[in-house]
């Protein structure tokens, strides 16, 4: 059964209807229908095609493929995050309604993101995202989360000229065209190869790919827990998004840049994962946990890139780990906001998902990385890949020492169920979607030798933790501040700009500049 087109509109609108009604007496009403507005996404799966050539150079609003698999944790995460913002704590905070409007902002945003059929409204979701994420970073207002929103925002700045150049030059021969056409356009255009790096670089920092990475780290700790779930578990996917619907996938090979963009990736895993259990705080592992994720999938993408004939394979095993990603991120964030003693028992599912063990959603995401790789790599990704899943769980058991017991107190019943309800879809959807786009991974998933492949990694980096947990107090830990490479890039700045001031300050009482002519 179709849904009326106009419907497609809903997803987006909803949540400004709702961030609307915060305001005043309505603001109930209001909370209400932000919880319940991204639950108008399932609309979107049933409607057909809406063409509004009114609206700016011509929108147009279609679900495509990947689309519709990332409603899959959209739905889910974005409804349990905006109930647990609701019925959460922090009702007396004088900065609540903001939260929520900054909340329903982002999601509108994303929405489109998602919804976007042609390249000029694509290009306006995505940078409306951008911007409306920002209050959620400086949302405490304290020193370190202005010093995070700087950052933040100054990197995605950068990241919007890239774009913007790209949107320009496709539009320069294509005009506004409609995304299914679009890497066919990027194919045959001219400046092809600086068309493809501006894409590559200019979505690699919402994807947080490495060295671009460090916003993700700096926001995640200062951010409130329902804003580092939507960050985390679904925005940084609409770097996917983009680069799917934009890059030659499957039209042209740039052996060049996939090799690029795939090495990155893995370097962003491993990189991410070594840094990550160095750091002190529970949410701040969690962000670099998402860099090492995020650069399992940007590999991905970096092998459709190198091989064609592999993207959809490669957009099929995508798909599945986004879900899969998506849905375990998010539950961990929320289960980081609950305050019980026990709130371990919350997170050891997702943690275990994460890691990859046997049965779980994260052995059958990997299993479609490992297929795309050994078709277009061979043989030569599978020790990197099992280091990345050692090291992925040594990081995921850092977390759980860190963030297993809460602060004491009792959380409401709402917000405990929300998390429990992403668990339980994390048993389960990822399965889903794997059967209907590639049924024969999850076939394989099941196999005992699949099983076992899973589990080593697994032992691995559980026998590492058992280690480093054994040699504590007896060998210190490193220290890497948040961020890694941005805090002493700032120290260096500001020293930089000291010694400027200084040697001015020298030059106009120098005798020879003082003296007159």
């Amino acid at each position: 059964m179709s849904v009326p087109a106009p419907l497609l509109l809903l997803p987006v609108l909803a949540p400004l209807a709702a961030a609307a009604l915060l305001a005043g007496r309505a603001r109930p009403l209001g909370a209400a229908l932000l919880v319940a507005a991204p639950l108008t996404g399932v609309l979107a799966l049933g409607a057909e095609a809406l063409g509004l050539p009114w609206l700016l150079l011509g929108t147009r609003l279609e679900l495509d493929a990947l689309g519709r698999a990332l409603l899959a944790p959209t739905v889910p995460v974005a409804t349990a995050a905006l109930l647990a913002a609701v019925a959460g704590g922090g009702r007396a905070d004088p900065r609540r309604a903001g939260l929520l409007a900054a909340l329903a902002a982002v999601m509108a945003a994303f929405m489109g993101v998602l919804l976007a059929a042609d390249l000029a409204s694509l290009y306006l979701a995505y940078s409306a995202m951008t911007l409306a994420a920002y209050p959620l970073v400086v949302h405490a207002r304290t020193p370190e989360a202005f010093r995070a929103g700087r950052v933040y925002l100054t990197m995605a700045l950068l990241a919007e000229a890239a774009v913007l150049a790209a949107v320009l030059l496709i539009a320069a021969e294509a005009g506004n065209v409609a995304l299914a056409e679009a890497p066919a356009a990027v194919a045959g255009h001219e400046q092809r190869r600086l068309l493809v790096g501006l894409i590559l670089l200019g979505f690699a920092v919402k994807a947080g790919v490495v060295p671009l990475h460090a916003w993700l780290a700096l926001a995640h700790p200062v951010a409130p827990v329902p804003g580092s779930a939507l960050l985390s578990a679904l925005l940084v996917k609409a770097a996917l998004v983009a680069w799917w619907r934009l890059l030659p996938l499957g039209e042209a090979a740039l052996p060049t840049l996939g090799a690029a963009l795939a090495a990155a990736g893995l370097l962003s895993s491993l990189y991410a994962s070594l840094v990550g259990v160095t750091q002190r705080r529970p949410k701040t592992v969690l962000a670099y946990s998402t860099v090492s994720q995020m650069g399992l999938m940007a590999a991905l993408t970096g092998l459709a890139l190198l091989r064609p004939a592999a993207a959809p394979a490669a957009g099929a095993a995508l798909a599945v780990f986004a879900v899969h990603h998506g849905l375990a991120k998010g539950a961990l964030f929320l289960g980081c906001g609950l305050h019980g003693r026990r709130r371990g028992w919350y997170l050891l599912l997702p943690a275990l998902a994460l890691a990859g063990a046997p049965v779980t959603s994260g052995a059958l995401a990997k299993v479609g990385l490992k297929q795309v790789g050994a078709d277009v790599a061979g043989a030569a990704l599978g020790p990197l890949l099992l280091a990345v899943s050692a090291l992925t769980t040594l990081l995921l058991a850092r977390f759980l020492a860190l963030a297993w017991r809460g602060e004491g107190g009792r959380d409401p019943l709402p917000q405990r169920l929300a998390v429990l309800a992403l668990v339980a879809l994390g048993l389960v959807l990822p399965w889903g979607v794997g059967w209907r786009l590639m049924p024969s991974g999850v076939a394989y998933a099941l196999q005992p030798s699949a099983l076992l492949d899973a589990l080593l990694p697994v032992l691995a980096g559980a026998a590492a933790a058992a280690g480093a947990l054994a040699l504590q107090g007896r060998v210190a830990m490193p220290r890497v501040p948040e961020g890694d490479w941005i805090k002493p890039a700032l120290l260096a700045g500001m020293r930089l700009r000291r010694a400027a001031r200084r040697a001015g300050r020298r030059l106009r009482r120098s005798p020879a500049l003082s003296a007159p002519r």
